[in-house]
């Protein structure tokens, strides 16, 4: 089915039959799209794309603002949690407005008596949605964080499993959240980087309390330093999951911004620490990758690479998160990276 094209000044009853088919037209082009961009998200082919993240996807690929990516992100990985209404979804049968009321209050037992609900009007399936919500004292706009699906690492990259058991008001109030996050935007999607950035951001407030840092302070160094070591061209890392070796595009990734220690040898760095600074100031300490921004966990890398004749002139450097440069150095290069801004103009 297609929509009508519009042809003005018709009879009412056209206008109104032309409305109704080009509204089902449009909803079934909205549940086709949460679909398609569910399959993104569970296999994880926007890094195939060059993106870091789903959010940086949705915003640099298909112009998504942050609510409506919210909006698709929270879709997708509800439907990915509810096989049965996703089936339907896929099939035709529950179209994309009745999906989004069920999806806010069904769960994986639920979900059946939720699709028979939902055969009635569209009007009596919110009433039932507000009732059960009312009986839950459930905040329609908290939603649910669903476990993202699990990431594709490199054969090389062993991944190290960290798990956490939560009580039920624990988990709401981690929900809720990191749903109030995601509405202000600029929060990474992935599970590991979203833990990681929240004990950066509890260390910072921390250190301004201690005064180690000042008020506006913008540091040029991480959180954290990792100690790497290196060994006829392999890298690992010590940690209390033991020792690891990290793969071809991490130990690429370090040799981009590290400082260097060898026995018996002064220590340097990969680039001077004024070019560094100066760099981070220039990007404004943000990450450059298109539809990222991130403020945390920044790394400088060089655009053309130092064996390929690459400098640490700043016009060759770039910001970029870790989650945005290892995706540079997975891909050899094939993310693509925004112009870098003009150097800010002094007070």
């Amino acid at each position: 089915m297609s929509a009508i094209a519009y042809v003005p000044d018709q009879p009412a009853a056209r206008v109104h039959a032309s409305l109704q088919r080009s509204l089902t037209v449009m909803d079934n082009a909205h549940q086709c799209a949460v679909l398609w961009f569910g399959e993104v998200m569970r296999r994880r082919l926007f890094r195939d794309l060059g993106c870091s993240s789903i959010n940086q996807y949705a915003i640099q690929k298909l112009g998504f603002s942050k609510s409506r990516t919210n909006d698709f992100v929270r879709l997708a990985r509800q439907l990915e949690n509810l096989p049965a209404v996703r089936e339907a979804v896929a099939n035709g049968e529950l179209g994309y407005t009745k999906a989004r009321e069920i999806v806010s209050v069904a769960t994986p037992e639920t979900q059946v008596p939720w699709l028979e609900a939902a055969k009635g009007t569209r009007k009596e399936l919110i009433h039932e949605v507000k009732k059960a919500k009312a009986a839950a004292k459930v905040d329609p706009g908290q939603g649910e964080l669903l476990p993202a699906a699990k990431p594709v690492v490199s054969p090389r990259e062993l991944p190290v499993r960290f798990q956490v058991d939560l009580t039920p008001e624990q988990e709401a109030r981690r929900s809720a959240l990191v749903e109030r996050l995601h509405k202000l935007g600029g929060v990474p999607n992935d599970r590991a980087e979203l833990m990681l950035e929240a004990l950066a951001a509890l260390l910072e407030t921390k250190e301004l309390r201690g005064q180690k840092c000042p008020r506006g302070h913008l540091p040029s160094r991480p959180p954290v330093q990792i100690h790497v070591h290196e060994k006829e061209g392999r890298m690992t890392v010590q940690s209390n999951a033991g020792e690891r070796e990290l793969s071809r595009a991490e130990s690429e990734r370090m040799r981009c911004d590290a400082a260097v220690c060898e026995h018996g040898g002064r220590n340097t760095t990969t680039i001077p620490p004024r070019v560094r600074r100066e760099v981070l100031a220039r990007d404004q300490h943000h990450c450059q990758a298109p539809g990222c921004g991130r403020t945390r966990f920044l790394e400088v890398h060089h655009t053309i690479p130092r064996s390929r004749g690459g400098t640490n002139q700043p016009e060759n450097l770039i910001t970029l998160c870790a989650a945005c440069h290892r995706l540079w150095h997975e891909r050899g290069g094939g993310a693509k990276i925004m112009s870098r801004p003009a150097a800010p103009e002094p007070f």
